[in-house]
């Protein structure tokens, strides 16, 4: 687009499954509409392994949310959840993904100085370990 703006279209609440992502993909078929992967939903609500939704959706990948969670608690830090980041890490790899990654910590006490730096550990290592 002339102004160089990106909508991206995020797998959460009603479109968790990332085949009707990648419906409405194929059918916008637009270079400014892209995918936010949110990698929990679609696992958690039973639509899609990491791997899988990674398959689908890596044409239109351009950011992603990261955060971690489990049947138990509703948000963990990552690693201490359900949810396998290093294996999304690992896909995004292969597909030299440019992009970025958005920490979510709702409701959180003070994220940025808890939670925020943790995180980056936790994913710098997944990264290293490629």
């Amino acid at each position: 687009s002339k102004r160089e703006v990106t909508i991206c279209v995020e797998t959460h609440d009603d479109w968790c499954n990332p085949t009707d992502v990648a419906a409405v993909m194929e059918k916008a078929n637009h270079s400014a509409i892209a995918v936010n992967w949110d990698i929990m939903h679609p696992v958690r609500r039973g639509y899609a392994t990491i791997e899988e939704s990674f398959e689908i959706l890596k044409p239109w990948i351009q950011h992603l949310h990261i955060h971690d969670g489990s049947t138990q608690k509703s948000l963990l830090p990552i690693g201490e959840g359900d949810i396998d980041h290093k294996s999304a890490i690992e896909r995004l790899s292969t597909i030299s993904f440019n992009g970025y990654l958005s920490g979510e910590w709702i409701g959180w006490d003070d994220p940025y100085r808890n939670y925020l730096p943790r995180e980056l550990q936790t994913l710098k290592r997944y990264q290293h370990e490629l």
